[in-house]
């Protein structure tokens, strides 16, 4: 026998599915993807590099060469209006190998131009190649970064433990993508003993649509992915705000209230019962009792 203990984290209104998605360099292919989001009211994250903001250039990488066009700062501060803008380095270069001092001037700069442009305070981070080493995670925390995407696929819907290496289910091309939607989508109990709640990220570039003649597909997928009532479609700074609410919860010593010292109303359930209770911002508030199992 065992208590099950309804103080796990839920996503807002008690729901228990977030989907986010993140797109890299700022790039013209970025308008088609932006109308396709907005088109379907799903929200994402764009990291840009302010310091190469209309540049001109191609990318091939092993595939087929397209243009890699940068917008420019003017269409950058109207395109990504709804979604997020994070950074990704000023001039998109690899930090591994730097020292700490350039780091920290590669993060900084680019927050610093994205503040500006948008009049917002800027703390996401997208880790350019991907790359990054324990000193890089340190520039990145001291940059004032909160969070910062990596792009190894974890193939699961598992909040991070430590937002500085935040990993992606997975890209958008990756082989098992409709079956994570699948099962994402599904009412199928979600085994982690943290939360039930499960995330669903997704990243990738929108030239690689180009690259591959697979625009249809990204259409297909987020068709498939909008307009479920009893998903959470947010950015990835939302979430990170959101799970950092629930982490500053202060329970009592009994269990039987819980206070909310932040500024965002957290969702409180268990995981065996669709039971839930809202914390309200500044307010203290009774947990649901525990069940024996």
């Amino acid at each position: 026998m065992s208590l099950q203990v309804n103080d796990r984290m839920l996503f807002p209104q008690g729901k228990r599915k977030a989907f986010t998605l993140s797109y890299d360099d700022g790039i013209t292919q970025d308008r088609r993807l932006v109308e396709l989001f907005n088109q379907h009211h799903v929200k994402a994250t764009f990291n840009l590099n302010p310091g190469l903001f209309g540049r001109n250039g191609t990318v091939a990488a092993g595939k087929k060469e397209v243009p890699h066009v940068k917008v420019d700062a003017q269409e950058a501060a109207v395109l990504y209006k709804g979604h997020e803008t994070a950074a990704h380095g000023q001039y998109h270069e690899c930090l591994t190998g730097m020292d700490t001092a350039r780091c920290v001037e590669e993060i900084l700069e680019s927050r610093k131009e994205l503040e500006i442009l948008n009049k917002n305070t800027v703390t996401g981070y997208a880790y350019a190649f991907g790359a990054y080493d324990e000193m890089v995670i340190k520039a990145v925390e001291a940059s004032g970064i909160t969070y910062a995407r990596t792009i190894d696929s974890t193939h699961r819907f598992d909040i991070p433990e430590n937002f500085l290496t935040w990993n992606p289910t997975c890209h958008h091309d990756d082989e098992k993508i409709w079956d994570l939607a699948e099962e994402f989508l599904s009412d199928r109990m979600y085994f982690n003993l943290l939360t039930p709640a499960k995330l669903f990220y997704v990243w990738g570039h929108s030239y690689e649509f180009d690259q591959n003649d697979n625009w249809g597909h990204m259409e297909n997928f987020i068709e498939n992915m909008a307009g479920h009532e009893d998903v959470w479609y947010a950015s990835n700074g939302e979430i990170r705000e959101y799970v950092q609410a629930y982490r500053r919860l202060v329970f009592s010593v009994d269990g039987k209230t819980v206070y909310n010292p932040s500024a965002v109303c957290v969702s409180l359930g268990g995981t065996f019962t669709k039971e839930y209770i809202e914390v309200p911002a500044g307010q203290t508030a009774k947990l649901i009792p525990p069940v024996e199992m």
